[in-house]
């Protein structure tokens, strides 16, 4: 036998609103919904709330009852099985009047009137509960009514009844959804009543698409109000489903402040604020769970590369040792630490960090990637060659197919690699006259090495050589079209020459070839501001950003972009 099933409540004729008090509708229906919530407790003791709906005015929608229906009517509308008890009422001015019946024999087993205030609706509840409990045999522990209470209390039972209209999927009225949400934030954000209704009904219009832009506003309102990590988690999901992504970052974020030690909402905060540059964000969210002893290895690698952002690369490197001396670095932050490791030319830890990795991981094809770019700078050849090899039959992403069989190429040829690394060495430190010979002697070891050729354009670049520079690039793309490299290396040289026409068709094929590159797509960003192009320029800046493009050079960038587009 299931347990009581309490119906909508009728409202008598002529029972008129009353000032500051949710309608009387809204009432009948509320009341014993809300009676079911305590009768049920945090479990499921089987209550259940029935309201009627029908068609009205060829519209689906909740009946407005004025009269108790016959007990045996009750019982077959109920669909709840073999009900043990039934319970309907009917509001009138300034009483409700209620009863109780036996689900088996229809029999009315109570009847009482029970002065009703609507100001104050709450108030019977406990009495009806205890009516109904006693009857159950259950054990019975009087539970807290809810703070709320005037205007506030009135708005939140309008708003709760809006949310059953949509759980019962009744067609959308032309009026204002979203007055009850904003005038229970106005009159008690902070209650914990309101939040999860607030919360609850948003969901609802987000689920079909309704209001979107709206939605995003009362979530942004709720979630500064809300002390309840949890709770700012789900606010922050619906936030992101409005398509409010800042908001949504500034919610995780407080949900990570509120409680430093869950580590899985500090790796939420900490991923979204750094997708969006809010790497202060980073830093302190991740800040506080290190001071708790809480961070993860997940938290710490994005804090490394916040301050990568940042240019903090004393602080970077501090993270990467920390991170160097954990056994269970998680893939995605392995691949960070050995990127990092590798980029200050440490590739003997980075080969150490990623064979850690491999060994729980070994189908990882990233993996083995950069398991390849460390034995390169080790100029273990023969590892790397195997490793490329791996990681490509392995699935690598698209985005790194073409940079592995590059490497590939340039492996097949032996010497090629070291020559290309000394020339490079050479030009990082100032000795352009050491990078030119090198870069002769591999063009003439090499001739149809299109990186041979690059390199020599690049160091004749430098050199202010610029015909010869020219000839060299234009070398290197005859020798292998797919150098992406020489084509963004042409299309720089012939903008500072002011062929910008062809400087601009050079860098469109290098994005092309390179479509994850952030170089060609600063240098587009160069040549659309030389065309007086703004907009194209700022689209190729934001896509350069969203790729990781280095802060220093996105401003010098942006400055000139602002400058010639003045």
């Amino acid at each position: 036998m299931s347990g009581p099933v309490v119906f909508a409540f009728a409202v008598a004729d002529g029972t008129l609103p009353v000032v500051g008090a949710a309608p009387p509708d809204v009432l009948a229906r509320q009341l014993p919904r809300l009676l079911v919530a305590r009768l049920n407790g945090d479990g499921d003791r089987g209550a259940r709330f029935f309201p009627f709906l029908g068609v009205a005015d060829g519209r689906r929608r909740f009946l407005r009852v004025a009269q108790l229906f016959e007990p045996g009517a009750l019982a077959q509308v109920h669909q709840q099985g073999d009900a043990r008890w039934l319970c309907d009422g009917i509001l009138g001015a300034g009483t409700l009047h209620w009863r109780l019946i036996d689900g088996r024999t229809q029999q009315v087993r109570l009847a009482r009137d029970i002065p009703f205030d609507p100001r104050a609706p709450l108030e019977m509840l406990p009495r009806l509960e205890f009516e109904i409990v006693d009857r159950l045999e259950l054990e019975w522990r009087p539970q807290p009514l809810p703070a709320l209470a005037g205007e506030a209390l009135g708005w939140w039972l309008v708003l709760k009844d809006e949310l059953l209209k949509r759980e019962a999927n009744l067609p959308a009225e032309d009026h204002d959804v979203l007055r009850p949400v904003r005038t229970c934030l106005d009159l008690a954000a902070g209650a914990p009543e309101v939040q999860p209704t607030v919360s609850e009904f948003l969901a609802a219009l987000l689920r079909r698409g309704e209001r979107r832009g709206e939605c995003a506003v009362e979530l942004a309102r709720l979630a500064a109000a809300c002390e309840d990590p949890d709770r700012l988690a789900r606010i922050d999901a619906l936030l992101l489903a409005a398509g409010a992504h800042d908001h949504a970052a500034a919610a995780a974020c407080r949900a990570a402040r509120l409680a430093p030690g869950r580590a899985d909402l500090v790796e939420r905060a900490a991923a979204q604020a750094f997708q969006l540059g809010r790497y202060d964000d980073v830093r302190d969210v991740v800040g506080r769970a290190r001071a708790h002893g809480a961070a993860s290895s997940a938290a710490l690698a994005q804090l490394a590369a916040a301050c990568d952002r940042l240019s903090d690369h004393a602080a970077r490197s501090a993270i990467v040792r920390e991170l160097v001396g954990k056994d269970d670095l998680p893939v995605p932050v392995a691949r960070l630490v050995v990127s990092f490791l590798l980029e200050e030319d440490q590739p003997a830890a980075a080969l150490a960090v990623v064979d850690r990795a491999l060994a729980k991981e070994p189908a990882q094809a990233m993996l083995h990637f950069e398991r390849a770019r460390a034995c390169m700078l080790l100029a273990d050849e023969g590892a790397a060659t195997l490793a490329l090899q791996r990681a490509l039959a392995a699935g690598l992403a698209a985005t790194f197919v073409g940079q592995a069989q590059r490497f590939l190429r340039v492996l097949a040829q032996p010497g090629l690699w070291s020559g290309l690394q000394r020339g490079e060495r050479a030009l990082a430190m100032g000795q352009v006259d050491l990078a030119a010979a090198e870069a002769r002697r591999l063009v003439r070891a090499h001739r149809r090495s299109a990186e041979a050729w690059h390199q020599l354009g690049l160091v004749a670049h430098q050199r202010g050589r610029v015909r010869r520079a020219e000839r060299a690039l234009r070398r290197a793309i005859a020798c292998d079209d797919r150098c992406s490299e020489a084509h963004n290396r042409l299309g720089v040289l012939l903008l500072t020459q002011g062929r910008v026409a062809d400087g601009h068709a050079c860098l469109l094929r290098a994005h092309d070839l390179a479509p994850h590159d952030t170089s060609p797509l600063l240098h587009l960003a160069q040549a659309e501001a030389l065309r007086g192009q703004r907009d194209a320029a700022e689209a190729y800046l934001a896509a350069a950003v969203r790729l990781g493009a280095d802060p220093q050079l996105l401003a010098a960038v942006r400055r000139e972009v602002t400058a010639r587009c003045a």
